[in-house]
């Protein structure tokens, strides 16, 4: 929007070398040899690591960057509200925040108002209207706290998930509007939109829930045809609460950026999931929560910003050209949730764990004797009454032969005929999918 890096606090500030498979681009600054990734074929590249403690922070008395080059920051799942039924309980959400909409973001706000745009994941809707859907988890902020974006410095947002019509209809009308009347940019599900910050870069997003290959091209294809120098594909996908993308993640991201989408995003997993180089694409496959109300004290609170630079060439085309990472963590206490994301130093254990993560080398806790499952990290507050219809996810059915054409719309849905008549459903948890 209407800003530039100066320069970063030193002690919080570290560039890193981690992805699932980088390639050789150079991109990403490598210090540490290379090692293998959790999946890593024979015509992967392997994963490149700078250790924490080693990296190079950026100089507080740096200069703006220059003309040619824009720092685009990404964050993961903003609920700026509560579950449905945890309205009015102590420590949720509205009863810490309170009135003071600079608060939950006032932690990183300083590296947001330095970048030239900022994009999260809005998770939930900001509405008056207090009737939930049917399913077990609503999530619902007062139409007051679209302001918490405005105060952290967000430009825009996906509202491609699953909790955007937690309200329905007229939540998610509500919420748009909310949005539009702050300037902050938004997508829901199968649309674009185009972005152009305050020193000229026009940046085109696409946004998505329900999405194949066809869907990924036509929405890259119509963003291109409308000047987008740089492409944000933003999806939610993958499996709750896993660490390691799915083979359905892979090979959509993936394509994604051989389609042309210059950084690949993606929510859903509700933790940190690997960061990778492909070809001269960034994709990353789950940002996790950042500033998240569905939970009063989740057990895995590790978050990051992740700061991609971009440079115009002499040919006008525009180009990733450096790729950092901020550590961080959901929460500025250890015992509970304050809902309010800081910066961490990255000689920290947070930092430490936070970098296997992304480098897709982290193992997570044991299973439970007990449940079998290893404990929840991200689960919202259980509600106290379970709806009558269970929630299911849809997958996308896929197709190698896209539709030609080209979608003109501007900031509006895809044709209709992206939508699958009669989506297979499968159940919350299963892998892969792609919701």
């Amino acid at each position: 929007s209407r800003r530039f890096l100066t320069g970063t606090v030193a002690a919080a500030v570290t560039v890193l070398a981690i992805a699932g498979a980088i390639r050789a681009s150079g991109f990403f600054h490598a210090a540490a040899p290379a090692v293998p990734g959790p999946d890593s074929t024979s015509d992967d590249a392997s994963v490149e690591i700078i250790p924490l403690t080693q990296a190079q922070p950026v100089q507080e008395e740096s200069d703006a960057l220059p003309d040619n080059r824009f720092l685009l920051s990404f964050a993961g799942d903003c609920t700026l509200g509560v579950e449905h039924t945890a309205w009015g309980k102590s420590g949720s959400f509205p009863d810490v925040v309170g009135e003071n909409y600079a608060y939950p973001l006032s932690g990183v706000k300083e590296l947001f108002s330095r970048d030239d745009f900022t994009f999260v994941n809005l998770e939930c809707a900001l509405t008056s209207y207090t009737v939930p859907a049917e399913k077990e988890y609503r999530f619902r902020g007062l139409p007051a706290y679209g302001q918490i974006l405005t105060e952290g410095s967000v430009e825009a947002v996906t509202l491609a998930n699953n909790h955007s019509l937690d309200y329905g209809k007229t939540g998610l009308a509500e919420t748009r509007q909310v949005l539009e009347n702050l300037g902050i940019s938004a997508g829901g599900d199968g649309e674009t939109f185009l972005y152009t910050t305050s020193r000229g870069l026009k940046i085109g997003v696409y946004t998505a829930y329900h999405f194949g290959r066809p869907e990924i091209k036509k929405a890259i294809e119509s963003l291109q045809a409308q000047g987008a120098e740089v492409i944000v594909a933003a999806f939610h996908a993958g499996v709750e609460g896993s660490y390691t993308p799915s083979a359905r993640q892979r090979e959509l991201f993936r394509y994604a950026a051989e389609c042309g989408a210059h950084i690949v995003y993606n929510s859903h997993p509700h933790v940190l999931q690997p960061m990778e180089q492909w070809g001269e694409s960034v994709i990353l496959y789950s940002m996790g929560n950042f500033c998240f109300g569905g939970n009063r004290n989740p057990s895995d609170k590790d978050t990051a910003i992740i700061q991609v630079e971009v440079e115009r060439q002499d040919d006008g085309s525009v180009q990733v050209c450096g790729t950092t990472v901020h550590p961080c963590s959901i929460s500025s206490r250890s015992d509970r949730n304050d809902y309010r994301p800081p910066l961490k130093s990255p000689d920290s254990d947070r930092a430490q764990r936070l970098e296997r993560k992304l480098a897709g080398t982290y193992q997570p806790p044991r299973r439970s004797a007990m449940t079998g499952r290893p404990p929840p990290p991200y689960l919202p507050d259980k509600p106290t009454s379970i709806p009558k219809r269970p929630p299911t996810c849809c997958i996308w059915n896929l197709s190698p032969s896209p539709p030609k054409g080209r979608n003109p719309t501007f900031c509006s849905a895809l044709p209709s005929a992206a939508v699958p008549a009669t989506p297979a459903a499968i159940p919350l948890g299963s892998s892969p999918k792609s919701s």
